[in-house]
C-alpha cells in the first residue's frame, strides 16, 4: 500500500481555517478499506528510537498521495516530502519503504509503531531489506 508524508505550510495571514498555525508533517497512510487516507500530523518526524506525538486527523481524499500545492479554505501548501510503500497496520506497528524518488529518505526503510493514534516511534531497522519487505 502506497503511503506519503507532506510538508504542510501554513499560511501567512491569520484568516487561515487551519487547526495549527505552524509548519508541520501530514502522514498518510491508503488502506484497503476504502479510498480515503488514515492521516495524522506530527510537529516533526522521528530519529531511530525517538517517539514524537502525533495528532489523528480526519481521512484524506487519496488524491494527495500524488498532490502538492495549495490546500482549499485557505489552509496553507502540501509538498511530498518522502513517499513510498509499507505494509503493516497504519493503526499499530508498520515497515515503510521509501521510494528511490522520494525528496527525502530514498531507498531507505523504517520500521515504525503507532500508539493509540497519539505517538509514533521509529524502530531500528538493521536487517530490513525489499525482500523481507513484501
Amino acid at each position: 500500500m502506497r503511503f506519503v508524508i507532506l510538508d504542510h505550510i501554513p499560511p501567512d495571514d491569520s484568516t487561515s481555517q487551519l487547526r495549527t498555525s505552524s509548519r508541520h508533517f501530514d502522514l498518510m497512510f491508503a488502506t484497503d478499506a476504502g479510498p480515503d487516507l488514515i492521516t495524522f500530523a506530527s510537529d516533526h518526524l522521528p530519529e531511530v528510537n525517538e517517539t514524537v506525538t502525533i495528532t489523528r486527523l480526519q481521512n484524506h481524499r487519496a488524491e494527495y498521495l500524488d498532490y502538492e500545492g495549495p490546500v482549499s479554505n485557505n489552509r496553507g501548501s502540501v509538498c511530498r516530502y518522502a513517499f513510498g510503500d509499507y505494509t503493516g497496520d497504519p493503526l499499530g506497528e508498520l515497515r515503510l519503504c521509501f521510494d528511490s524518488k522520494s525528496k527525502h529518505f530514498a531507498d531507505e526503510f523504517w520500521r515504525v509503531a503507532i500508539k493509540e493514534a497519539k505517538s509514533m516511534t521509529r524502530l531500528p531497522s538493521e536487517g530490513l531489506s525489499l525482500n523481507k519487505f513484501g
